[in-house]
């Protein structure tokens, strides 16, 4: 029986993964996205809204575990937020504030907390 190097999953930290799959787990059940379905995640108190490209899941996560399992194009950009970096179209920087643009104009704020953070995703990437 040969075994696809796709379907192999693979452990790394506190991180569950498939090649090209993205695991978030809630309770006793796994939920699974392609690699390039999520758009960004917002938080709704206890609760995270995955926002796909055709549909959205709520989940019962924290903000900082869900940081732990997303892979490294996914970044907390304010208290709520998470996006996908693969889907931001633009950045609005003035003095005073940052945001990025989604597709469809959704619009996310930079918070200052979570700004130079995001300053240095570009640098490393």
């Amino acid at each position: 029986m040969k075994i696809n190097p796709r379907d192999v999953q693979m452990q790394k930290k506190d991180r569950m993964y498939f090649l090209d799959k993205i695991i978030i787990p809630e309770g006793n059940k796994k939920h699974l996205f392609n690699r390039g379905e999520i758009k960004f995640i917002k938080s709704d108190k206890y609760y995270m809204n995955v926002y796909c490209i055709d549909r959205r899941v709520l989940i019962r996560i924290t903000m900082k575990q869900l940081e732990n399992i997303l892979p490294s194009n996914f970044l907390r950009i304010n208290k709520s937020v998470i996006v996908n970096m693969s889907f931001v179209v633009r950045i609005e920087e003035s003095k005073s504030s940052c945001c990025v643009i989604l597709p469809n104009e959704i619009e996310h704020q930079v918070t200052e907390k979570f700004k130079l953070l995001f300053d240095s995703y570009f640098i490393h990437t």
